[in-house]
């Protein structure tokens, strides 16, 4: 069995599949290279580097370990980044949501935490995924924040486990989130989209939810 292209639907995005019709939305939004400081990629501003990035992308969801998404803002009807599941293992029920970047003006937006809903909710309860892995480079300070708020718990570090586009030599902090986890962390995710005013979202019980996954 693979896991087969989907489309993900909220109301802030919807998450598509992939493809190179995005091409140029993409490149508009790449455009700021802050985005790049932390990601294997290197900068994708440039129309070959990017066109590389979406043939790389469709042949690793061919080959069935990646399913990448194009972020669709739905009230421009714009693709304004990208995410993905990769390292899709079925044999022990596990997948990785990574290789996510946005446009810098949705930064901070409400975008990302449903982004990360949408992708969960549907690695727990469509495919019945039993673990969500994240990594992200150690100097990421915003990212690493970003994880732990969501309810991720840091495992630990790969030392010295990558060469960056810079030549500079990564350390990467690794988190996760089980399936035995997923319900506390939907509650704090669904509290912090509605207020984003995220329509469609109904404001949980919130007594048992940690106080960091509620801010």
């Amino acid at each position: 069995m693979t896991l087969q292209p989907v489309t993900l639907t909220g109301h802030l995005v919807h998450l598509e599949p992939l493809s190179d019709h995005h091409i140029p939305d993409l490149l508009e939004a790449a455009r700021d290279e802050r985005i790049w400081q932390y990601m294997f990629y290197g900068n994708l501003a440039e129309p070959e580097h990017m066109e590389n990035f979406i043939t790389n992308a469709i042949r690793q969801r061919d080959f069935g370990s990646d399913l990448p998404f194009a972020v669709i803002h739905r009230a421009s009807g714009k693709a304004i980044g990208s995410t993905r599941f990769r390292d899709i293992c079925l044999k022990h029920m596990k997948l990785e949501i990574g290789g996510t970047w946005y446009a810098t003006e949705y930064q901070r937006s409400g975008v990302n935490l449903e982004c990360k809903y949408l992708l969960m909710r549907h690695a727990f309860e469509t495919f019945g995924i039993l673990r969500v892995q994240f990594k992200t480079d150690i100097r990421n300070a915003r990212s690493r924040q970003s994880l732990e708020k969501l309810g991720a718990t840091q495992e630990g570090v790969l030392r010295r486990s990558a060469i960056m586009p810079d030549g500079l030599i990564r350390d990467t902090a690794i988190y996760s989130i089980l399936d035995t986890e997923w319900g506390m962390v939907r509650q704090g995710l669904e509290h912090r989209l509605c207020r984003h005013n995220v329509r469609g979202i109904t404001v949980p019980q919130t007594a048992a939810i940690p106080t960091h996954m509620l801010n």
